[in-house]
């Protein structure tokens, strides 16, 4: 049941909202709204139990924490990226509350607001309507949720109030935002400004498939081994061999466990709903639909009916190197307006592009390939890919993930996890300057493999075959094949 001040707050945002259009916003307005919203200032113990958003990360049927915004340095500068939807808005409300519980902060030095849609004069104005709200001694956090809705230039002001207001230089701030265009800028526009903050770029992204398979029905006769995950440089070391072996006797589990990732996906609603219902709820999938149509083309007048065909196409061609000249003949577009289309796809994190290589460097203008970041977003079309794409898809995915765990930051940059074609016009899928000399090739099959390794033999790399679930670690001159659901749990 909501309290009167919570529905005040709510109000409170519904005023802040219509108000924000409107210029300047009065400093007593900015006062009242976080003195609505940030409810810890009143209840610093019980105002958990009316947020609304961990309430209903509370009431899913399991328990995830991403821990994404832990060890945050005093007077950091702090950015976290990643999806609408994924949970980022959580993760702030689960952080803040570890910050209390701690003891070690001041309520009402904790500051929470939403700028999604606000201007970047704004952001001068929230800092200097705070100050008389908080203590005058002691380091603030700010969390500032969904900055990139701020379209007049928000890194800019952010890099003035670093250097021209001496209290707010020495605060903990972390921001977030759901395009990467955004972000990137800010990363060059807040250099030295981001004070002692060790690992300053975070990122938010589905949960990966060992997580998501430790949320799932668990295996009978016994819990997986908690078996440290590899690196993907240790891919072709004999520690491979030990850790494969140690989980053979879940291999079923395990491949099934695979098989429901592919459909569901890793956002928490997705498996949420899985949980509940045996299936991905339908109003999140449309909510995923309305965000690429209002946030990602949000400058484009577009229709939902033409992003969603835009990205049923992208969904047949999943796999291939991106021929743009085709798709633009299917849907009658220009060949540019494609290329932008998937651009901001790209910087909306609905897509990765899987750049061709040479000499293990990304190419990006040459034809690569692009998948979707989850699932999910693959079955926005009426025909979603079949598991065989979406297999290769997620292989990629772990991949990426692992060396974003590894060089934090890294992510964006989709300079990791690269595709190789040969003077022949053989493709292997997953080749990189970190995977330690190995290819990966993701066939998912059983039997065929040893046909499909003679790629990898002629490539000078060593090999795995990501196969259904068919293992076999001595194959022909040291080609391996893997179940994907085991290289995927250990790498991600």
């Amino acid at each position: 049941m909501y309290t009167f001040w919570h529905v005040s707050g709510l109000i409170m945002y519904a005023f802040w909202s219509d108000r924000r259009e409107q210029a300047p916003v009065k400093h007593g307005e900015i006062q009242q709204m976080l003195a609505a919203t940030n409810r810890w200032w009143r209840d610093p113990a019980g105002w958990t139990r009316d947020d609304p958003d961990l309430r209903e990360a509370n009431a899913a049927p399991f328990s995830y924490v991403a821990g994404v915004l832990e060890n945050l340095d005093p007077g950091g500068l702090y950015l976290l990226r990643g999806p609408r939807r994924v949970g980022k808005s959580v993760e702030i409300k689960r952080t803040i509350d570890a910050l209390l519980r701690r003891g070690e902060v001041d309520p009402r030095r904790v500051l929470h607001v939403s700028t999604d849609g606000w201007r970047a004069a704004d952001l001068a104005r929230l800092v200097a309507a705070a100050n008389p709200l908080t203590p005058s001694q002691g380091c603030r956090y700010w969390f500032i949720d969904e900055i990139t809705g701020i379209a007049d230039g928000w890194p800019e002001r952010l890099k003035w109030l670093r250097d021209s207001d001496q209290r707010f230089r020495a605060d903990t701030v972390v921001v977030t935002g759901s395009s990467a265009t955004d972000l990137t800028a800010a990363v060059k526009a807040l250099a030295g400004r981001r004070g002692p903050a060790r690992s300053p770029d975070r990122f938010l992204l589905p949960m990966g498939f060992r997580t998501f398979a430790q949320h799932i029905e668990p295996p009978s006769g016994g819990a997986v081994p908690n078996i440290e995950g590899l690196p993907v440089s240790g891919l072709a070391s004999a520690r491979l061999a030990d850790a494969t072996q140690a989980l053979v006797p879940w291999l079923d589990w395990l491949v099934a466990a695979w098989d429901t990732y592919l459909r569901v996906g890793g956002f928490p609603a997705a498996l949420s709903g899985h949980l509940r219902l045996h299936d991905v709820p339908q109003p999140f999938l449309r909510s995923l639909l309305d965000v690429i149509h209002g946030d990602a083309f949000r400058r484009a007048e577009w229709s939902r009916l033409q992003a969603s065909a835009l990205l049923q196409r992208l969904a047949q061609g999943l796999c291939s190197p991106v021929n743009y000249a085709a798709i633009a003949d299917d849907l009658a577009l220009a060949q540019p307006t494609v290329r932008r289309r998937l651009e901001e796809l790209r910087n909306a994190f609905v897509l990765w592009p899987c750049y061709r290589e040479d000499r293990l460097r990304a190419k990006p203008n040459a034809r690569g390939k692009v998948y979707f970041l989850d699932p999910a977003y693959a079955r926005l079309g009426p025909t979603p890919p079949d598991d065989s794409q979406l297999s290769e898809q997620q292989l990629g995915m772990a991949l990426l993930r692992r060396f974003e765990r590894e060089r934090p930051g890294s992510f964006m940059d989709f300079a990791e996890v690269l595709h190789h074609r040969s003077n022949t016009r053989r493709e292997i899928d997953f080749v990189g300057p970190g995977f330690g000399g190995v290819a990966i090739e993701s066939k998912f099959v059983d039997g065929r493999w040893k046909r499909d390794a003679q790629t990898l033999l002629a490539s000078g790399w060593r090999g795995i075959v990501a196969t259904r679930t068919e293992l076999d670690l001595s194959g022909p001159s040291g080609v391996a094949a893997i179940p994907t659901a085991m290289l995927a749990w250990l790498v991600d």
